[in-house]
């Protein structure tokens, strides 16, 4: 009797389970499918000199979840790594995070800009031969460099441009603008959002991924709040630009600002942050952007 009663609960039991299974499955592929990506808009003209290398070109793919509660969705600009020398939009780690933070109801726009150390070879300009040892002691880096970050900024004021002129069509909150970026494009971010003193639209966060500033005296108390992700073990760029711009937040009061030194990895670690890390962005971006809606 007793082994009768097992069965009959066995079978009633699976269907429930398979449900459950189909249930989850299903949620997930609506999840991916809610992403909606337009890609290659051009949102500034084409550089000269670049011939068909799209990795310099001014275009940008625009990530947008399919919210429809949504009446406008704060934006969040990413700008790719790659030495100022390399890298695009299109990379796989760079897509697959770009999704993860769309699916959490946010618009992100994505970009690629003009490479300069990709159009002219420097030598002593990398941001390895600059970084990997440290901050620099005079708070400058190679004038290649310093010129690689600053054209890179201004691609990225254009985009800001551009955002800021198709705000309705793709119901844009201009009023919640995050910039980020990983590496050459983290650098690009802090210079951009901190010491490039762009008046186009208000940048109310900073996400960092393992970039850094030549200095940061240029942060001042009303700067909006960085949240940084840095391998303890980058062999790139040093982890000490990562204390170095906290340290700096907390010195003039930015208390909300975090910072996350991963510890035993490295550099460019786009997969662990696809992972495990976009709750914690989630969380950091809706902290503060909310004083803002």
């Amino acid at each position: 009797m007793q082994y009768k009663q097992f069965i009959n609960r066995i079978i009633l039991i699976i269907p429930m389970v398979i449900y459950a299974f189909l249930y989850s499955q299903a949620q997930n592929v609506s999840n991916i499918s809610a992403i909606n990506v337009q890609r290659d808009i051009r949102y500034a003209e084409e550089p000269e000199g670049i011939a068909q290398d799209t990795s310099s070109d001014r275009l940008l793919d625009l990530y947008l979840p399919n919210l429809k509660s949504a009446t406008s969705l704060p934006v969040l600009v990413f700008i790719h790594g790659g030495g100022f020398s390399g890298g695009d939009k299109n990379a796989k780690g760079n897509v697959a995070l770009c999704n993860k933070i769309a699916a959490k109801g946010y618009a992100v726009v994505s970009i690629n800009y003009y490479l300069y150390l990709k159009q002219n070879k420097i030598q002593g300009a990398s941001a390895g031969a600059n970084m990997k040892d440290g901050l620099p002691k005079d708070g400058k880096f190679h004038d290649g460099l310093e010129t690689a970050v600053k054209i890179a900024s201004a691609d990225t004021e254009l985009a800001l441009q551009w955002i800021k002129e198709n705000a309705a069509t793709y119901a844009l909150d201009t009023n919640r603008v995050t910039i980020s970026g990983g590496s050459a494009g983290a650098m690009t971010a802090l210079y951009t959002a901190y010491r490039s003193k762009q008046k186009v639209l208000p940048i109310r966060c900073v996400v960092n991924f393992w970039g850094g500033l030549a200095n940061t005296d240029d942060i001042q108390r009303n700067a909006p709040p960085l949240l940084t992700f840095h391998g303890e073990q980058d062999d790139l760029i040093n982890v000490a630009y990562a204390y170095a711009l906290h340290k700096k937040m907390k010195d003039v009061g930015i208390q909300q600002s975090e910072i996350h030194i991963l510890k035993d990895m490295g550099h460019a670690i786009y997969n662990y942050i696809t992972k495990s890390e976009i709750n914690t962005i989630d969380k950091f971006l809706t902290s503060n952007l909310s004083a803002y809606k």
